[in-house]
């Protein structure tokens, strides 16, 4: 859990914001993911190793939705690589790390996802990333 894997940006139209990422970086973003049972949509840029994820709602009523009014678009989490997710997820929940999930989801790209709680990182939201086994995680 020492590498970044993407930084993540909430928005209302990814679209949009890759039209201006794009004319502003040059930077290339892949196509739309859709994640229904997170109800978002994504696409990543690749920076190097790293990379930027816009994130967009699906629905008006949804968990991100809420957060983009509240707090508006920007900043929404940062992900961590990880080479084991339940390990990590173990040893943080010992640590008394309060954690979204105990277990990972699946998420973009095929890979594994948990995130931790904000309260325990300074408001900040942190992903843990694991691509699955035998898989590299495609490049925008």
């Amino acid at each position: 859990m020492n590498q970044i894997d993407h930084i993540a940006i909430a928005v209302f139209s990814i679209q949009k914001t890759a039209r201006t990422f794009s004319r502003l970086f040059n930077w290339e973003f892949s196509d739309i993911e859709v994640l229904p049972n997170q109800g978002v949509k994504v696409s990543f840029a690749s920076l190097g190793d790293l990379h930027i994820e816009l994130i967009e709602p699906m629905e008006d009523h949804s968990t991100l939705h809420t957060f983009l009014i509240k707090r508006g678009e920007g900043l929404h989490h940062i992900a961590l690589k990880s080479g084991d997710i339940q390990a990590d997820l173990s040893q943080l929940e010992e640590l008394g790390m309060q954690l979204i999930q105990k277990g990972a989801q699946n998420g973009a790209n095929g890979n594994r996802i948990a995130f931790i709680s904000p309260k325990e990182t300074s408001g900040v939201l942190i992903e843990l990333c694991e691509p699955l086994k035998g898989e590299k995680q495609e490049d925008a």
